[in-house]
């Protein structure tokens, strides 16, 4: 089946600069997203981005 983080507003902006910069980009796009597994609501902490997961992908793109 299709996972349910699938089809956001992210895939969309991330398949418009893919489609239509790709040839000017250095570095490829990033997307930080909550882990594509179901959680408890409880521990959503754990399973959606944050401050240190958004921070590793940016410095993974800048460093590319």
């Amino acid at each position: 089946g299709v996972p349910l983080a699938a089809y956001g507003m992210s895939d969309e902006i991330s398949a418009l600069i893919a489609e239509n910069c790709i040839e000017y980009m250095e570095a490829p796009v990033k997307r930080v997203t909550g882990f594509d597994t179901p959680f408890p609501n409880t521990l959503e902490h754990h399973y959606m981005p944050d401050d240190r997961r958004v921070l590793d992908a940016i410095e993974e793109v800048y460093s590319f």
